[in-house]
């Protein structure tokens, strides 16, 4: 979620909550939503550390169905994305209390972009056709507050390190016919990406919107600092997308992402959401 700073560029401004929250963050990013008096109190505290990202360009017609009221389909370049994404969830709290049992768990999404304009201002968000973590508990609770489309597997992940400076990092989701994986070999040199980059626009989008039905649009915001971003091609996929996220995404298995990045990631708040107006 962006960080709102003051007109000399400077974070002074924000509201002790935040400051709170990323006390070090010195690269703020302009927030793109209402005042901070009118926004939503956060709901869900955590890091976000180790995400791999897997971009694969897709024909427009596929997302097209899926796009949300009040929003309209994205792209980069003329080029519309779904992005596998899989990361470490730690030192969970909702409303300020621990989230007892389930504080650290893994989460593999599949998810594509899409803008959505509030009083002439453009938002940069996410859909997710399906969120896969290692608990029902997690599921129910997401589903219900935020209409998303949880579902819950078997799951583990892994950290090795194999020189000083690279790391394997892997996810797996077990299913009842097969072990899907996703694993790469990251250098320590990510860097902040270049305004124009894929990397940028990946990254870069600060808001969720979840279709409760084809007459309602729930819209959340998330907040974190921007990320380093680390280029990867040493990197192994076997997913059958089909069982996994559904038959029309079985096409993923049989190609290759244009591009695959890795970020340390962060401490996040995502707040309450509301509904949009249609």
């Amino acid at each position: 979620m962006p960080i709102t700073r003051s007109p000399n560029g400077d974070t002074n401004g924000l509201e002790p909550e935040i400051r709170a929250v990323f006390p070090h963050q010195l690269n703020p990013i302009n927030s793109l939503s209402k005042p901070i008096t009118n926004r939503k109190p956060v709901f869900l505290r955590a890091k976000w550390n180790h995400l791999l990202f897997a971009n694969y360009e897709v024909d427009s017609a596929v997302l097209g169905p899926l796009t949300p009221g009040g929003t309209t389909l994205d792209s980069w370049n003329g080029i519309t994305f779904i992005s596998l994404v899989a990361f470490r969830f730690s030192e969970t709290s909702l409303l300020g209390i621990p989230a007892l049992g389930w504080r650290n768990f893994d989460e593999v999404n599949l998810r594509f972009y899409v803008k959505c304009l509030t009083d002439g201002k453009p938002k940069n968000g996410v859909v997710f056709i399906k969120e896969i973590v290692p608990s029902w508990v997690i599921s129910k609770t997401a589903n219900l507050l935020y209409g998303e489309n949880y579902k819950n597997k078997k799951m583990n992940s892994s950290i090795e390190l194999l020189s000083n400076s690279i790391r394997k990092i892997r996810y797996e989701i077990r299913d009842s016919n097969s072990s899907n994986i996703f694993s790469a070999s990251v250098e320590d040199s990510g860097k902040i990406p270049s305004q124009d980059s894929l990397g940028n626009y990946i990254t870069e989008h600060y808001w969720g919107y979840a279709a409760r039905n084809t007459k309602s649009t729930v819209e959340y915001e998330v907040e974190h600092p921007q990320w380093n971003v680390t280029e990867v091609s040493d990197y192994l996929i076997t997913f059958n997308f089909e069982e996994v996220y559904g038959e029309e995404y079985s096409f993923l298995s049989e190609i290759k992402p244009q591009s695959v990045f890795y970020c340390e990631g962060s401490e996040i708040a995502v707040r309450m959401g509301r509904r949009l107006k249609l």
